[in-house]
């Protein structure tokens, strides 16, 4: 099969390479991908990286605001390239932005079936952005909803808000997102007590509640550090308010952005991997965590609670609650028991239902209802 996977970006220019992983893995089974994304050089380009395995960077204009909302591009040579390129089907990765807007308009006219991932319903910003984001899912994510043939969500909660935003839930198939388990499996941790969190510094992952919990924590126990791994464009105001606190390179640390590799290395130091979000999909920090057989304790909302389940694989507290999070946290670093039984069942789960064998045959599948539908 012929696929054409359209992101805003790709690997290497956004950190995580897990859709560059998707693509490897496709190709392994007989397919062939292009992907189509953004070259900032504003110079078209194609890399060949394997056989059937070809990236596509074309020229574009970026439309992004600035502070957190960056990277929003619009790439007007992306529809002739679609034409050209003559795929059986086009999977565009997220419905927030222009280029997947683009992608299905163009599917659509040629007659190419077509599949769009939602990564999470919303990001939780500003009050202008999210109204913003509000006026987008009423107009042009409406849009993409009906005109898509499969719509792919990665939670149950993200599958019945997009209902309510006007996708016809006929469309909607729920695959997770993959994980590792040979990459990110357990290892020695470090003979301290080491809290870590992974991810990129933005407004939705509840950074601030993470610090004012290190700060009750330190107090009551000593031998304690915390490390935040990662990038983005809130990472030097987090520093700086740990520094306020007084905790900045003592009992806070920060440290990244990593590769894949690298990361799970630093994962398996780790004690208990933490996770304040306020808003998520389905972050792979998380799956990667618990596929390395850590404790976690996450956030009580969708994306987190649909994969941790209380007391058997991991820890929730109340989102915005940084006093449960530091109980959360000091019980867990005075139960070894209860660390080890807790990541022993979070590392069984993500061996269950998230192996990367069990998530492409379930993308095959919608593959083939969508090309059978048109």
């Amino acid at each position: 099969m012929h696929i054409a996977r359209v992101s805003h970006l790709f690997y290497p220019d956004i950190i995580s390479d897990y859709l560059f992983e998707f693509s490897i893995r496709q190709i392994s089974i007989g397919h062939n991908i292009d992907v189509l994304t953004w070259n900032k050089s504003k110079r078209p380009s194609e890399e060949n990286v394997a056989d059937g395995f070809t990236i596509n960077r074309l020229p574009g204009y970026d439309f992004s605001l600035g502070g957190p909302i960056t990277d929003y591009p619009c790439l007007p040579s992306l529809p002739d390239k679609i034409e050209k390129l003559k795929s059986e089907i086009m999977h565009a990765e997220s419905h927030l932005f222009l280029t997947t807007v683009q992608a299905v308009r163009k599917a659509k006219e040629l007659g190419i079936p077509s599949v769009v991932t939602v990564h999470g319903v919303m990001a939780k910003r500003n009050i202008a952005i999210n109204l913003a984001q509000y006026a987008y899912l009423h107009t042009l994510g409406l849009w993409l909803f009906k005109n898509t043939d499969r719509v792919i969500c990665l939670t149950e909660g993200d599958a019945q808000e997009i209902v309510r935003f006007g996708c016809p839930s006929e469309k909607i198939r729920v695959i997770p997102n993959a994980v590792d388990t040979n990459r990110f499996r357990p290892r020695k941790e470090s003979p301290e007590n080491l809290v870590m969190w992974v991810g990129r510094f933005e407004p939705e992952k509840g950074l601030s509640y993470l610090i004012e919990a290190a700060r009750i924590v330190v107090k009551k126990l000593k031998n304690v550090g915390f490390m935040l791994v990662g990038y983005g464009p809130l990472k030097v105001k987090v520093m700086e308010l740990a520094r306020s606190s007084g905790l900045l390179n003592n009992a806070v640390r920060f440290a990244g952005p990593f590769e894949r590799d690298q990361v799970a290395n630093i994962l398996g130091e780790a004690s208990i991997f933490v996770l304040p979000s306020l808003k998520e999909g389905l972050p792979l920090s998380l799956l990667e965590a618990m596929a390395c057989g850590k404790p976690v304790i996450g956030s009580d909302i969708s994306g987190i609670n649909s994969v941790i389940t209380n007391w058997e694989n991991g820890l929730l507290i109340p989102h915005g609650n940084h006093e449960a999070l530091a109980d959360a946290v000091l019980t867990l670093l005075s139960d070894e028991n209860l660390r080890r039984r807790l990541g022993q069942s979070a590392r069984q789960l993500m061996m269950e239902k998230y192996s990367w064998n069990m998530v492409i045959d379930k993308v095959e599948k919608v593959y083939n209802e969508a090309i059978n539908e048109v």
